[in-house]
């Protein structure tokens, strides 16, 4: 048995990637594309009475409006009362905002089948491959898109896992109609990872920017006892970390983590692009060789965190790929798959990507907005990256990241601080990755851990 879709041969290309995604790796379902003249999508089972339709509304636009601000969602949204089917759909809520689709109908079953007032496929193409951001200009500071400009941050979907509850909609109605099937199992997991941009807030960097972190601990934070440890720890050996070096949290990362039966992933900068925004370290440090074989010792990950201006060029992220890869090889270190996230979450749809992918790195786990968490793929599963100006996938992976610890905390963001609020946030994020058996990715940076407050926050997070 095999669901056969029948839909209009434009973008064809686009039509198989996201049928392969959400049918084939989502579901776990065989599943034939077949060209038709039809105006909707209608999906039968090989063999069995019954049929889906669908609008299909994105991927029948021409070619003369594809990638134009014609094509983009009508806003405001429609939105469809899923109840109204009388599925068992696993959603959030079963108010679903409607991407792309037709006005909800009051009789949405007939004895033909299910009729689903949303464009299912032509949606989740539209949130997965980042679409918009190849249509809408607005950038920030950083040349990232923002969250305000997204349709799920304007629609107030953004804290969804949209496209998860598309699938979830979608297996109702094929549940419905044709109970023998069996969709894959899958299970909620929580990855958490560590950028770490300062390994130490003392060690490295020149007299200048010792003298005012050292002034800072004592005039801006109040935080005597660092401040009178400061000259020691830049003086003493430099093969290791401090141990008393407040930016020297990995063993209880770690600690944590095994508590809590998790891998931890730790990002590293390889390379120098934007001297002011950069690390102050660099990876091939005796101490930063040591730290690496301490990490992999305990059998957590290492990973790239590409240089803030590696976004747009390929051949620079690939130089610094090449240079962890190389460095780790030279310490006895062997991983299976590489990946990591952009430094300050620069991204470019599809520059950035192809640089990863030109890198031979497995993944990347940007995908989240610096000024607001949440689902800013529409998903907290794992999915292959599509290049949608080239209309090709990629051998690269997506890992959506959800929620950053600053994003939340950070007075330039949400401002949460160190809240019962903050702590709401990130775990109502985590449960809604679980009610759809994804992944909650969290980072959490090893500098944001100084205090005893931090590490609490953190620590409710994970072991919640």
């Amino acid at each position: 048995m095999f669901l056969i879709v029948e839909m209009a041969s434009s973008h064809t290309a686009e039509r198989d990637y996201i049928l392969g995604v959400l049918l084939g790796e989502f579901l776990g379902l065989p599943w034939r594309r077949e060209d038709s003249d039809r105006t909707d999508v209608r999906i039968t089972l090989s063999g069995h009475p019954g049929e889906i339709r669908m609008p299909d509304c994105l991927l029948s636009v021409s070619e003369m409006d594809w990638l134009k601000p014609s094509s983009m969602p009508k806003l405001p949204l429609l939105a469809w009362n899923t109840s109204d089917l009388g599925l068992d759909a696993n959603v959030i809520d079963p108010v679903l905002p409607v991407i792309y689709g037709n006005e909800p109908q009051v009789v949405c079953r007939d004895e033909h089948g299910i009729r689903l007032p949303v464009d299912v496929f032509g949606s989740a193409f539209f949130m997965l491959s980042r679409y918009e951001e190849l249509v809408t200009p607005d950038r920030d500071e950083h040349d990232r898109f923002p969250a305000w400009a997204s349709v799920a941050y304007k629609e107030g979907f953004l804290e969804r896992p949209i496209v998860d509850e598309y699938v979830e909609v979608l297996w109702g109605a094929i549940q419905a109609l044709w109970p023998g099937l069996q969709r894959q199992d899958r299970y909620f997991q929580m990855r958490v990872s560590h950028d770490v941009d300062r390994p130490s807030r003392y060690q490295f960097g020149g007299t200048r920017k010792f003298i005012r972190s050292w002034g800072g601990d004592i005039i801006k934070r109040g935080q005597w006892a660092d401040s009178l440890r400061a000259p020691m720890i830049r003086a003493a050996r430099k093969d290791q970390l401090h141990p008393a070096d407040p930016y020297n949290t990995f063993e209880w990362i770690m600690d944590l983590s095994e508590q809590q039966g998790l891998v931890s992933a730790f990002y590293f900068i390889c390379g120098r692009t934007c001297g002011q925004r950069d690390a102050d370290y660099d990876i091939g440090h005796p101490a930063i060789r040591a730290l690496l074989r301490r990490i992999h010792q305990r059998g957590h990950e290492i990973g790239l965190h590409p240089s803030y201006g590696t976004y747009k060029s390929p051949s620079l992220l690939k130089w610094e790929a090449d240079r962890l890869r190389r460095i780790c090889a030279e310490e006895g270190i062997k991983q299976q798959e590489w990946g990591g996230r952009m430094h300050y979450l620069r991204w470019e749809t599809p520059v950035t990507m192809r640089g990863w992918e030109q890198a031979g790195m497995t993944y990347d786990s940007t995908l989240s907005y610096a000024d607001r968490p949440g689902f800013r793929c529409g998903t907290c599963h794992e999915y292959p990256a599509f290049d949608s100006l080239e209309g090709k996938t990629l051998n690269l992976r997506i890992r959506p990241l959800i929620a950053m610890e600053c994003t939340v905390m950070a007075e330039k963001y949400l401002g949460l601080g160190l809240t019962d609020e903050a702590r709401e946030k990130f775990v109502t994020l985590k449960n809604s990755c679980e009610k759809v058996n994804g992944v909650f990715t969290m980072l959490w940076h090893n500098s944001e851990l100084t205090t005893t407050e931090h590490k609490a926050l953190y620590e409710s997070v994970v072991a919640t």
